[in-house]
């Protein structure tokens, strides 16, 4: 079997992008991260929509529950 040249390497991406946003975010607070990520842009829908849902569920779990 012979092997060939790759031409994306999935784990040196990973790597590359963990060392960025570590670099990027160190020294925050655990309230500055979550404004870091909440600040960032995504390009894809499918996280948008995921990242916005998760907002929501999260400010519903904040608010007081009527007749308690």
């Amino acid at each position: 079997m012979s092997k060939s040249k790759k031409e994306f390497d999935a784990v040196a991406m990973m790597r590359t992008a963990r060392a960025r946003i570590s670099a990027e975010i160190e020294g925050m607070s655990l309230e500055e991260e979550l404004k870091w990520l909440a600040s960032q842009e995504l390009q894809d829908p499918f996280l948008k929509r995921l990242r916005d849902r998760a907002a929501k569920q999260a400010d519903a779990a904040d608010r007081p529950l009527a007749g308690r």
